[in-house]
């Protein structure tokens, strides 16, 4: 018995069994085998056709891409949707370097209340914390210290 003869003795079989149960009529019991093997034939000639495929992206990556942009887009997010880590730390740095040029030192526990009145105090609480932001946070920050003042120490040109 090879494996090309095994359709037809499964189907047989099942119209022996049909019958000899008297679940269907002879006649019935041979031609439900008999539509079902040839349903799978007709399954097994069908031609899948030929499939598109979509072009293979290119392997180089170009500096300055829209790849290295959606790079970036997605580190700046945590799997949770709140922003990352290495954008609040860039986003502090950034706020201790634009506090920096009115004289006061984010990190400095008494220039706390000229930090809040440039600032506010949700800003400068939010930016001093820890916890990782929502990108509206994150973007209400970055507005805030865009809003900022620019300070030109006395004797240099604006």
């Amino acid at each position: 018995m090879t494996r090309r003869h095994l359709p037809w003795i499964l189907a047989t079989g099942a119209a022996l069994l049909l019958a000899a149960t008297r679940t269907l009529d002879p006649a019935h019991a041979l031609l439900l085998p008999a539509a079902l093997l040839a349903t799978w034939y007709a399954w097994r000639a069908l031609d899948h056709g030929d499939e598109a495929r979509w072009p293979q992206p290119p392997d180089q990556t170009r500096d300055g891409a829209r790849h290295d942009v959606s790079d970036l887009g997605w580190a700046a997010f945590t799997r949770d949707g709140r922003v990352a880590a290495r954008v609040t730390r860039r986003v502090h740095a950034l706020a201790t370097h634009r506090l920096a040029q009115h004289g006061i030192d984010l990190d400095d526990p008494t220039h706390h209340a000229a930090a809040a009145h440039l600032l506010g105090d949700d800003v400068l609480t939010g930016i001093r914390s820890r916890r990782p932001p929502t990108p509206r946070t994150l973007h209400h920050w970055l507005d805030t210290l865009d809003r900022l003042p620019d300070h030109h120490p006395p004797g240099r040109p604006a």
